[in-house]
């Protein structure tokens, strides 16, 4: 009876999770948790540990999600190394979002260390996206790009191993190109996005992200592009809100578009939806726009280390500069707020990127405000 039992939540979970219901999924997985455990059975119980843990993070419940995939990640035979490894390589991607970098690392060699003495897995290219996520969240895109065409060979290679699917590691490498300012190799690798198969729907969301950066970039016309940059932002926002998405990586490239756009009244509207406005610099940026706007400067993606992209605003208007002030006096005081956030960070990927990237936007809006200033002296 008890096996036909654990059979049902299988079922029942595998389409809660589909459904994106993972509190009723993390609830079935701690009821099959608990049949497991009387039973005896380490394989099942260390899969829905598995199950139980990645639920609680899709909720981003980081503690819920560690204590079982803690357990799940030190079991022995006869668990499923898959989903021994599969424990590892979860908590190591909470450990980027949230750990100190030892305990990152600490993970990295543990996962390491599995696959080692569990060599039929192949599964290095798991690691190699945390890898690659790491160090873009250090602020080295060259090490990020590097682990990124790793993960992305390594999974081609890999059989039947766990793996992502194919646009989930091209999108990581579009990113990184775009971070490093190569807008040739965006093209490329949001043409081969758009040209992948779509094995999830987050796959096409994922080609409509490529795109996203692209129009960041100044791409005119990215690959398979329908509607224009505004046009692609705004089905991307509306697609997070109805599923109630927390991706703020979507998010923020959706935003930073109309941003370019000019398009202030979408982006403030937007910012007040959970798990969209949740980018620490976004309310800033949307200040530090309106005012080079306010002021007759071209618009600019603060993140693009490129030569800034040609602007497409939404409509022309004379320069406004008596209006500026009060909009970089905003932006201002909203990044000097993310200081504290800025160097915990910091601290914690033992690094300078997120200060030296404050820092960054803090200058542009000095910048600004020069501009200000000797448009305030003309006019009297």
């Amino acid at each position: 009876m008890s096996e036909k039992e654990l059979d049902l939540i299988r079922r029942r979970f595998s389409e809660a999770y589909r459904a994106r219901d993972y509190a009723q999924s993390a609830r079935l997985a701690a009821d099959g948790v608990a049949l497991a455990e009387a039973r005896g059975d380490v394989a099942a119980l260390t899969r829905m540990l598995v199950w139980q843990g990645e639920s609680h993070w899709q909720r981003k419940e980081s503690v819920e999600a560690m204590a079982v995939l803690q357990r799940a990640a030190a079991a022995a035979p006869p668990a499923d190394p898959n989903d021994v490894f599969n424990a590892v390589s979860t908590l190591v991607n909470i450990a980027v979002a949230e750990r100190p970098l030892a305990d990152i690392q600490a993970l990295l060699a543990q996962g390491e260390a599995f696959l080692g003495a569990n060599t039929q897995l192949r599964a290095e290219h798991m690691l190699d996206l945390s890898k690659g996520e790491l160090a873009a969240r250090r602020g080295d895109w060259s090490g990020a790009l590097e682990h990124f065409r790793n993960a992305y060979r390594r999974q081609r290679d890999a059989g039947e191993g766990p793996r992502f699917t194919a646009s989930s590691y091209l999108i990581k490498l579009a990113e990184a190109s775009f971070m490093l300012g190569d807008a040739d190799a965006l093209v490329q690798w949001c043409q081969t996005l758009s040209n992948v198969p779509k094995e999830v729907e987050g796959d096409r969301l994922r080609a409509e992200q490529a795109r996203l950066l692209c129009y960041r970039a100044g791409v005119a016309s990215p690959p398979d592009a329908r509607g224009g940059g505004a046009v692609t932002a705004r089905r991307v926002l509306r697609w997070l809100e109805e599923i109630e998405g927390y991706r703020g990586d979507y998010a923020r490239d959706a935003l930073h578009v109309l941003l370019l756009h000019g398009d202030w009244l979408s982006v403030e509207t937007w910012l007040d939806y959970p798990g969209i406005g949740e980018d620490k610099l976004i309310r800033g940026d949307l200040s530090l726009a309106r005012a080079r706007d306010e002021l007759g400067l071209p618009a600019r993606d603060l993140d693009w280390p490129g030569p800034p992209p040609a602007a497409d605003p939404i409509e022309e208007h004379p320069p406004r500069p008596a209006k500026a002030p009060d909009d970089l006096a905003a932006a201002r005081a909203h990044y000097e707020h993310q200081r504290d956030w800025a160097r915990t960070e910091d601290q914690r990927l033992e690094t300078d990127h997120h200060s030296r990237r404050l820092s960054a936007r803090l200058q542009q809006v000095e910048a600004a405000g020069s501009n200000a200033a000797r448009a305030s002296s003309t006019a009297t």
